[in-house]
């Protein structure tokens, strides 16, 4: 029997990371490393924490300036001029004065230093050895440290900012975390729009200020609704899941993840001197957590931006009203594209604005609105576009209009309606695109009152309302999932791993039949031989016929080295094989250690499923499911997800296969017994979760059929 237990009761406590607050809002600042040059230069920490309206009192350490020099900020030859009281260094000097700068903050109790100074771990071996060096230093002293190799932070409402580039002062509540200071100090300006956060933070090398304290702070700040994340790498992925899956129930998490090629992968390590990971690992994780994931640059800005500006929609039916017939059906286009639903329309809402129409057009959705609008703009336009939003058959409307340039054009001036309708009817979100030649302008006036945004395109469009739609799905669904838990025989699986650490013997054969047996996995009945003499005895136990299989540490893959004989119907021919197929083994290896066989009861016909399990590095234990047989890896069909595993995203994994439209039945053929797929996934999912001993679990092929589910070969590493 399986039971339940919550997942709350293993979730650990908050960090505690009040100290960030003077990071993002320090009173007193030092600034160690500016030059003379940099007042009021454009590059310049002062310059822009000048410009960004900071009012605190502003320090600069440099024996070469006088006060005559300064303006707004007192200048100190040496740190030791310094007033006890201040709450943040901010650092940028050679990293080999680095040790020395935050020894003396140190000795004047300042417990905070952003060190934006390169060349650290993120370059050599000598820059890893004076990061380590550095960190020893702030652990022994209780400072904390953001860097190195970063650009600092930036705080709207505190108006301090350590960047060196000027950014706009922008109160949208959006909290950024990246790993580089392209997000903070540069993305906005690329796409001609205000910042996009009220907070942000680049962790740089993350030696110490880390992923999981800023996810913290935000998920605490007032001031923050929605959390925008770029990532390259990271450390702690169990820290990283547990707070993530905590923060998304109540605050969207947006992700970036970088370095998923294999080469981005190498400048990954020489640009933050992180770990990229495998690509399949990081994507089961942001889906245990809660994340919204974001594929590109653009993306995220515009995912972000949504969850600011929208509700989540409540699923995924979606309408189009649109100025132009050519423009709907590209539109029908990107919402199938998405894996959205083209909603259909009540009677009563085309009942409520088909006298708009001419009586030989047929009112549907998509709504091509160009005869109204031309007729009379003011009384059909936000008659029509409200009439849908009220429609209970509706999720989301996509919206495309005409941005031509104005005054010239006002009566076409859908920017007087399209933010009113949004904000009456908040919970449903009108997705926009345009064509024309004031789009810029236009795109301002929709977006005025904060109810609507303009996209770049369909696809974007359509896009987000998915994710954000999935967004809300998932939150629902896991406040209520907790993973199953059923009852097995651990002492049994705790002994034969205690003994096989004992013979140094990693690889499990024999031992891993016994293990899923002890989990109640269903194997095809089976019997270890190690004497010839013994066969036809285990084979008349089993009962023909039988498929014989060589038991040896040096010999993984059977089926390449002849290891394995099929459908042995007699005492004769189990002989037979057994003989040939020893000599085939020795022949494909010499030196193989042969220390007997696997006798097992033909499984009967049925689909092939592959089943497996591994302990990734950084997230711990994964299990992967995909089709099976001798051609797993040719066909490349599998998908991944992080244990512990809930029946839902058992199934969830299942549904994503090339392979489950065959389980469920095709051409006359039975739908196969998915549940005992899914049981065994949950069962597998419990064992890898409980002994952390395991790293390897290689279940192929598991045989499926409209019977049920049996396992046929199976090998476990530890």
């Amino acid at each position: 029997m399986a039971s339940k237990t919550s997942g709350a009761e293993n979730l650990s406590a908050s960090r505690d990371v009040r100290f960030l607050d003077q990071f993002f809002g320090p009173r007193k600042v030092v600034i160690v490393g500016l030059s003379r040059s940099a007042i009021g230069a454009p590059v310049s920490v002062l310059t822009t924490l000048n410009d960004y309206g900071y009012s605190g009192e502003i320090y600069v350490i440099n024996p070469n300036m006088t006060q005559t020099d300064a303006d707004n900020f007192t200048v100190c030859a040496s740190l030791d001029e310094l007033p006890d009281d201040i709450e943040l260094a901010v650092v940028s000097v050679a990293r080999e004065q680095v040790h020395d700068v935050l020894k003396g903050c140190i000795a004047k109790g300042i417990k905070g230093a952003i060190v934006i100074t390169q060349g650290f771990a993120d370059a050599d071996e000598e820059g890893g050895r004076l990061q380590e060096e550095m960190l020893e230093l702030a652990r022994d002293n209780g400072m904390r440290i953001l860097g190195p190799n970063t650009i600092g932070i930036a705080d709207a409402f505190a108006c301090f900012t350590s960047s060196f580039i000027e950014l706009e002062n922008d109160k949208t509540a959006i909290g950024q975390v990246s790993q580089s200071g392209l997000f903070m100090m540069g993305h906005h300006l690329i796409n001609n729009e205000p910042a996009g956060f009220c907070k942000s933070i680049d962790l740089g090398n993350a030696s110490d200020i880390d992923l999981v304290d800023v996810l913290t702070y935000f998920e605490q700040s007032d001031e923050v609704d929605v959390i925008q994340c770029h990532v390259e790498g990271i450390v702690d992925g169990g820290a990283f899941v547990e707070t993530a899956s905590r923060i998304s129930k109540e605050k969207p998490i947006v992700l970036l993840k970088a370095g998923r090629s294999k080469t981005g992968q190498v400048a990954v390590a020489s640009h933050s001197g992180a770990a990229a990971g495998e690509n399949e690992v990081y994507d089961a994780a942001f889906r245990k957590a809660g994340i919204v994931p974001a594929h590109n640059s653009e993306e995220l800005r515009m995912l972000s931006k949504a969850f600011v500006t929208y509700a989540p929609p409540k699923g995924k039916r979606v309408a189009v009203v649109s100025f132009s017939g050519g423009g709907a059906i590209l539109a029908i286009d990107a919402i199938e594209g998405a894996g959205l639903e083209l909603a259909k329309l009540s009677e009563d809402t085309i009942r409520d604005i088909e006298d708009l129409f001419p009586p030989w057009l047929t009112v549907d959705n998509p709504v091509d609105i160009w005869i109204p609008v031309a007729r009379d703009f003011d009384g059909s336009f936000p008659r029509i576009l409200e009439r849908v939003m009220q429609d209970d058959h509706v999720d989301a409307v996509i919206c495309i209009y005409c941005s031509y340039t104005l005054p010239k054009y006002d009566a076409l001036n859908s920017s007087k309606y399209v933010g009113e309708i949004g904000v009456r009817y908040p919970d449903k979100p009108i997705m926009c695109w345009t064509y024309g030649l004031d789009i810029a302008g236009f795109s301002k006036r929709i977006e005025k009152q904060g109810s609507a945004m303009v996209f770049p395109s369909l696809e974007s469009a359509s896009t987000t309302i998915a994710k954000m739609a999935d967004f809300e799905a998932n939150r629902r669904q896991s406040a209520s999932e907790v993973p199953s838990r059923f009852e097995v025989d651990d002492v049994s699986v705790d002994s034969l791993l205690a003994t096989a650490r004992q013979a140094e013997s990693s690889y499990l054969f024999t031992e891993s039949l016994e293990i899923l047996d002890a989990y109640g996995i269903n194997l095809a009945a089976w019997r270890f031989v190690s004497d010839e003499n013994d066969l036809a005895r285990n084979a008349a136990e089993i009962g023909y016929p039988v498929c014989m299989k060589i038991v040896s540490a040096d010999i993984i893959h059977k089926s390449d080295s002849g290891g394995i004989r099929l459908n042995i119907g007699n005492d004769q021919e189990l002989i037979e094989n057994y003989r040939g197929m020893c000599d085939d083994v020795l022949r494909y290896d010499p030196e193989a250690a042969i220390g007997g066989v696997i006798l097992q009861a033909m499984a009967p016909k049925g689909k092939e499923v592959m089943i497996g399990a591994k302990h990734d590095p950084t997230y711990g234990p994964c299990v992967i499911v995909g089709t099976g047989g001798i051609y797993t890896e040719i066909l490349n069909d599998y998908t991944f997800r992080l244990a512990p595993l809930t029946d839902v995203e058992a199934r969830e994994m299942l549904a994503e296969l090339k392979l489950y439209p065959l389980l469920e039945g095709v051409r006359g053929e039975a739908p196969c017994d998915i549940d005992s797929i899914v049981e065994t996934l949950l069962r597998v999912s419990q064992l890898v979760t409980t002994h952390p001993a395991i790293k390897e679990i290689d279940i192929n092929p598991l045989i499926v059929n409209e019977h049920g589910s049996v396992i046929v070969d199976a090998r476990i590493i530890t």
